[in-house]
């Protein structure tokens, strides 16, 4: 099945989260030391997972999250992240290993399940415009070479060649810091245009439509801005007050 190119990485996750599930259940059901598989298994939720879960709760989710059509899915999802926190965390010194494993691999198997056959499809349905104008969108040309995250930033180093670079979009939510590192590129904001050359800068303001070109010999910049809430499940009376 072909992915929007913004959801192609997380898809990636799910193809290794679905191997590691399926170890966990394998192990559960065989003769050998869970052990070891469950200290593996920790390592690759901490490792993959977790920052898997958060990508999706503060950048893919709030795409559709006003949608009701995408709501009891988002929901679903949301939950399950929860759950699957839980029974991660619960390996570390359990008792009865096997069938906490056989438990969690089940339901990050289903989890998944949820995702590429259910909410992806329809977040690519639903937000195809939105998906376009993700930032570090992997798209034909160039895209992300770099990134790190704090739990207030977010970097990203993105590389194009020569002509290429993102979609224009609108960016409602964050100002964003542009650097470019090597080569030239042209930003249009709001149909004014401005050429970076190596070192020089320049802030986006939110909510003005922008287009980054990389100049002929193509372009490397840093984009930074503040890491995004991620989506949460509020109980009823704070989603009135929300």
């Amino acid at each position: 099945m072909k992915r929007h190119p913004a959801l192609v990485a997380l898809s990636h996750d799910h193809h290794h989260a679905l191997v590691e599930a399926r170890r966990l259940r394998h192990t559960a059901a065989s003769d050998e030391d869970p052990a070891g598989a469950a200290s593996a298994f920790r390592r690759f939720y901490t490792g993959v997972t977790v920052p898997h879960f958060r990508e999706e709760e503060e950048r893919l989710f709030p795409l559709v999250v006003d949608d009701e059509e995408a709501r009891p899915l988002l929901v679903q999802a949301l939950l399950d992240h929860q759950r699957l926190h839980s029974l991660a965390a619960a390996l570390e010194g359990q008792a009865d290993l096997r069938a906490s494993m056989r438990e969690l691999g089940e339901r990050l198997e289903a989890h998944v399940r949820l995702e590429e056959r259910g909410l992806f499809p329809l977040i690519e349905r639903l937000a195809p415009a939105e998906l376009d104008s993700l930032d570090g969108a992997e798209l034909p040309g160039g895209g992300p070479v770099w990134g790190a995250a704090s739990e207030d930033l977010n970097a990203t180093l993105l590389a194009w060649s020569g002509g290429g670079g993102p979609p224009e979009h609108v960016n409602d939510e964050r100002d964003v810091l542009i650097f470019v590192t090597e080569g030239s590129a042209t930003v249009t904001v709001d149909g004014e245009e401005r050429r970076l050359a190596a070192g020089e800068g320049l802030i986006l303001d939110k909510g003005r439509r922008r287009k980054i070109t990389a100049g002929s010999a193509g372009v490397h910049y840093l984009s930074v801005h503040l890491r995004r809430p991620r989506l949460e499940i509020l109980p009823a009376n704070r989603r009135s007050e929300a």
